[in-house]
């Protein structure tokens, strides 16, 4: 019926129901998932892609184009709706398609997930540099789309500054963008792709701009005494233009994890601890991590710049230890979600980006707002925080928190949706971004006004019902002003 591999196996109907958000999490766990696509469909080609669309658009299907399913914001959730509902999973769309050495550029198609991209340019010498904290599950599409940033976009940018061309496909037309080193052919048409999470098309192929693999990769610890001092340090450094590809700097509390899983397991700890105290470092500390990749020269200048401008701020260096633990951990943290589950602790995270100028009082803010929100409950929050993806201008704020579940998981979702709602409403009266680099998907789209506008909006809608008049892909992301936290 729709050109092209359909599956309405029940598993892979609920594998395709929900994303990997806390609540969509918890509904899979728990057996409470409210609906399920109807058919999983899977496009072998672009032509195939465009069949699909046609006749669902036909036929009033909706159609929720499907990367990785690494959405945390719900992004891919499949809702109740008057109309059947397919997923379109793009993962037989994830080849090479083409390598211009020449130019640094590599084509694929959007449906490859980060592990075989990296693959894929491993074997010529090559790498995009793009590894956010989804990386092994989520794809080359669904980057693109949620204007993803990698752990190390310091240095190898975010994938706004990697992608070169595109092609997607929408019911009522195609955008086949060309890489361009630059242009002036009015607006940037990429742009419009870029964000927009499924509802204006289904992205087919992109090209990325790629570098030769670094010979190496290090990152240094340091320990900073006080916030203010660790943030001082961050802006230095990236105003000053230190060639670092990464900069991670942890608040108090969440330094004092860090120390309890790493410094204070080892059997020096109380030596070192103490030897901390001695320069100045108490319990108020903050941990930075500094990442440098290269050839060892390079790596050897830049450490070099960096320690200077540490230094400068009163850091103690840790060295490369903790670093080389957070390069072999990095992908594994998101998996502790479950077994803290299992022993009746939530976590979840969320994130945002603002002015240095602004910072402070962001995090004050937002921090305020969690830790509060389930005071009429009787219940306490954990929150954590981190900046990450630091610029010349600003930073991103990565909050982590934590609850204790109920014994209703409905009551657990409902937790959850009181500390997102007042972070969230915190963020918007803060003016800081709704996403630095999760999305809106469908929990945050009833703010998006607050942070672009009416006339924003409306543009946006304008753009959705050019490309499909009948709303059939992803219609509840991004300009759907119902709030769905706990939909």
């Amino acid at each position: 019926m729709l050109g092209c591999p359909v599956s309405s196996s029940p598993v892979d109907r609920m594998a395709h129901s929900r994303g990997q958000g806390l609540p969509d999490i918890l509904r899979l766990r728990t057996g409470i998932v409210p609906a399920f696509p109807d058919a999983v469909c899977r496009p072998r080609t672009a032509d195939e892609v465009s069949s699909v669309l046609a006749r669902c658009d036909g036929a009033g299907i909706e159609v929720v184009p499907w990367g990785g399913g690494t959405s945390v914001t719900g992004g891919v959730n499949v809702l109740e709706s008057a109309r059947p509902v397919i997923v379109m999973d793009l993962e037989e769309l994830a080849g090479l398609e083409g390598l211009d050495e020449t130019s640094r550029l590599a084509t694929f198609g959007a449906g490859i997930l980060g592990p075989r991209l990296e693959e894929a340019l491993a074997m010529h010498g090559y790498t995009l540099g793009h590894f956010p904290q989804s990386w092994e599950l989520s794809s080359l599409g669904g980057w693109v789309v949620t204007r993803s940033a990698g752990q190390e976009s310091l240095g190898f940018g975010r994938i706004d500054d990697m992608v070169a061309g595109l092609k997607i496909i929408a019911p009522a037309g195609r955008l086949e963008l060309s890489p361009m080193p630059g242009s002036a052919a009015g607006p940037d048409l990429k742009r419009l792709v870029l964000g927009s999470e499924g509802r204006f098309g289904v992205v087919t192929s992109v090209t990325v701009r790629i570098r030769p693999l670094p010979q190496e990769r290090t990152v240094e610890a340091t320990l900073l005494p006080t916030w203010d001092d660790g943030m001082n340090t961050v802006r230095a450094l990236l105003q000053a233009s230190v060639p670092l590809t990464m900069l991670r700097l942890s608040d108090p509390p969440e330094t004092q994890v860090a120390m309890a899983v790493g410094l204070a397991t080892s059997p020096a700890a109380s030596l070192v601890r103490r030897y901390l105290r001695v320069r100045g470092i108490g319990d108020g500390a903050c941990l930075l991590l500094a990442g440098v990749a290269g050839d060892p020269g390079t790596i050897r200048q830049t450490l070099t710049r960096a320690r200077h401008i540490i230094r400068r701020g009163h850091g103690v260096s840790l060295g490369t230890r903790p670093g080389k633990t957070w390069l072999r951990d990095r992908f594994r943290h998101p998996y502790l979600r479950d077994g803290l589950l299992d022993v009746g602790l939530a976590t979840d995270t969320l994130e945002t980006a603002a002015p240095w100028s602004a910072l402070h009082d962001v995090r004050r803010r937002v921090r305020g707002a969690i830790e509060g929100a389930l005071e009429t409950n009787g219940e306490r929050v954990a929150v954590l925080c981190h900046v990450s993806h630091p610029y010349p201008d600003g930073a991103s704020l990565y909050f982590t928190f934590f609850f204790r579940t109920a014994a209703d998981p409905g009551e657990t979702i409902a937790r959850w949706a009181a500390i997102k709602r007042a972070a969230t409403k915190e963020i918007a009266a803060a003016g800081a971004t709704l996403s630095h680099h999760h999305g809106i998907g469908q929990w945050h789209a009833p703010w998006l006004e607050e942070e672009i506008g009416s006339d924003g909006v409306r543009i946006l809608r304008s753009i959705a019902r050019t490309l499909d008049p009948n709303a059939i892909l992803n219609p509840h992301v991004l300009l759907d002003p119902m709030e769905r936290l706990e939909a």
